[in-house]
């Protein structure tokens, strides 16, 4: 795997078929059959009954992170493959290295060139389509299982990005994305770049520097980049409401009250709790309690903290109830965790 104008064998194939017909492909298609169906009315019988590569209108977590341990992978997007629109179950970035690509969201379309890249949420109906050799197109993915742990530091900014991160994480309807139409930035490249070269290395890739370097990307999106945002959704103030919330809970999780938290956001409690269910789907305590798991987990995972120490960070009254939530919901004692060494993705 390498970032080159050289075609792989799927997409020379890719490439023979839509010289064929190339009108065929300028409107998305729900799956490889629509494609076939369109070849065969406009007379054009050879082409092969099954896709050359993964097709499917839902694409999982399972389908790209083979090993749990994995929370950023990066590929080169195949050039010519058919625009079939498709639905994600983790976030996607989609980086124009060098060239150009269509973007399909449903019925609408954007044409992003060099330096130019999106972020697309879970749950977008979508498709890029490359038509050109030259084309670099690659795609950055990370889980949404783990990204609050992975990516804290970014979620604790306050910037349109991280409250972008947070919906994904907490709203019932987060399903945006978001384009940035820029002039290519060699920083961005060279970020992008150690990420391809670290995720080519599959089973001995670096889960860390995979990490770092998503990390180090986004920091640069987030200081020099977001002026060139386009939302393709549009906002009002409400939406920034809740990762505001979430962020003041995150930060002051030791000694929250909802008391509190009412008076920071100017509702009273019963309209705070209504809020947050109907903007999120949870209850202010499961909000409270995912906070703390979470922490508690990046606690033990990156720290040599006490057991003392983390429920005391975390907010919890006593030990007990530290050890039983965690179990609860995780599967294992905070000690048990801690002695594994295990990624737990929650």
């Amino acid at each position: 795997m390498k970032l080159s104008d050289e075609l792989g064998k799927e997409e020379q194939l890719y490439k023979s078929l839509y010289q064929q017909c190339c009108g065929l492909w300028e409107k998305p298609v729900t799956d490889w059959d629509e494609l076939v169906h369109r070849y065969h009315k406009a007379g054009i019988r050879k082409i092969p009954s099954e896709p050359p590569s993964k097709m499917g209108t839902v694409l999982t977590e399972s389908d790209f992170f083979t090993e749990n341990v994995k929370e950023v992978v990066c590929f080169n997007n195949l050039r010519y493959c058919p625009p079939f629109l498709h639905k994600l179950e983790f976030i996607k970035i989609v980086y124009i290295f060098r060239g150009s690509v269509t973007l399909y969201l449903d019925d609408e379309k954007y044409e992003l060139q060099t330096g130019n890249f999106c972020i697309i949420t879970p749950g977008v109906r979508h498709t890029v389509f490359s038509r050109h050799d030259e084309d670099v197109i690659i795609n950055i993915l990370m889980r949404v299982s783990s990204f609050a742990n992975a990516f804290s530091g970014i979620l604790m900014e306050q910037n349109i990005l991280s409250d972008f991160f947070w919906k994904i994480l907490y709203t019932k309807h987060s399903n945006r994305v978001l384009v940035f139409v820029c002039s290519n930035d060699a920083k961005l490249d060279r970020w992008v770049e150690k990420m391809f070269d670290e995720s080519a290395r599959q089973q001995n890739a670096s889960n860390l520097l995979m990490k770092s370097y998503a990390m180090i990307f986004l920091g640069i999106v987030m200081r020099e980049h977001l002026k060139e945002l386009h939302l393709k959704e549009e906002l009002t103030e409400e939406v920034y409401v809740l990762p505001a919330i979430i962020r003041f809970m995150r930060k002051n999780m030791k000694t929250i009250t909802l008391d509190e938290l009412s008076l920071q956001f100017h509702m009273s409690e019963s309209e705070l709790k209504r809020y947050i269910v109907r903007e999120s789907g949870y209850t202010y305590r499961y909000l409270l309690r995912d906070l703390r798991l979470r922490r508690a987990v990046e606690l033990l995972r990156n720290t040599k903290l006490s057991m003392e120490r983390i429920m005391e960070e975390t907010g919890y009254s006593n030990m007990n109830n530290f050890y039983r939530s965690f179990k609860e919901h995780l599967g294992k004692t905070p000690s048990e965790f801690r002695k594994s060494r295990e990624e737990i993705l929650i």
